[in-house]
């Protein structure tokens, strides 16, 4: 197994230039890790990435705040590279381990309910369908309530984009067995929560449903609801 100073040698070889010589010097502390992990994940070097993220995933928790976090960011970007290589089961794990030490004051930098979001799309590719549609719909129904305990303003600015991203998830899930018409309810079932819809094109969506086109009609809905700056 390559020594972590093996490893720093190999990520400086690479970004180097990119970041303070200090980021290296002190890369005992994890976020310096961190940051170095990123950057090779920016420059196209995920294997030594990896490896740095799970050099500090292996260290454990940690009493320190900003350590904490380079702990828990450190194992969603493994889950995230394990997904992309289909390693959905081991995607699953990592993110599984992030989610039950996140910290809820790390909500600005990192969405809970995203993180969740894709935790049981791991747990689907994993073949563990039941589990993920089962967690699915419990965070679907937390965050539905969560969306009713306040004011409509602030709830579509506030829950709904991470209530709104799990119900588009729960309709693919849908898509992904080929059952277009659930698919399509569960995707509509998205408006009350959504920042703005385009009623034109939810009335396309609609005629091609009753025309019998429930992939098309899925999809023309989904453009028409936005519930995120760009979508």
């Amino acid at each position: 197994m390559q020594s972590i100073d093996g490893l720093l040698q190999e990520a400086y070889d690479l970004v180097g230039q990119r970041l303070p010589k200090e980021t290296f010097r002190d890369a005992e502390h994890p976020n310096n890790r961190l940051l170095i992990g990123v950057t090779c994940l920016r420059v196209g070097a995920v294997n030594v990435a990896y490896r740095l993220f799970e050099s500090i995933a292996q260290e454990g928790p940690k009493e320190n705040a900003n350590h904490h976090f380079a702990y828990v960011r450190s194992l969603v970007e493994m889950a995230e590279i394990d997904a992309e290589n289909e390693r959905y089961s081991q995607a699953a794990e990592h993110m599984a381990t992030a989610l039950a030490e996140y910290p809820e004051s790390m909500g600005y930098m990192m969405s809970r309910v995203h993180l969740e979001v894709y935790l049981t799309y791991y747990q689907y590719q994993a073949g563990r369908k039941d589990e993920a549609l089962s967690g699915i719909a419990a965070l679907c129904a937390r965050e539905e309530q969560a969306f009713r305990e306040m004011e409509l303003r602030d709830a579509k600015a506030l829950v709904g984009p991470g209530l709104c991203y799990a119900l588009h998830q729960w309709a693919l899930f849908y898509a992904m067995e080929g059952d277009w018409d659930r698919a399509y309810e569960k995707a509509k079932s998205m408006i009350p929560y959504a920042t703005s819809v385009d009623e034109a094109g939810v009335e396309q969506a609609e005629r091609l449903h009753r025309e019998g086109n429930g992939e098309a009609a899925m999809n023309r809905l989904i453009e028409a609801v936005r519930y995120r700056d760009g979508e």
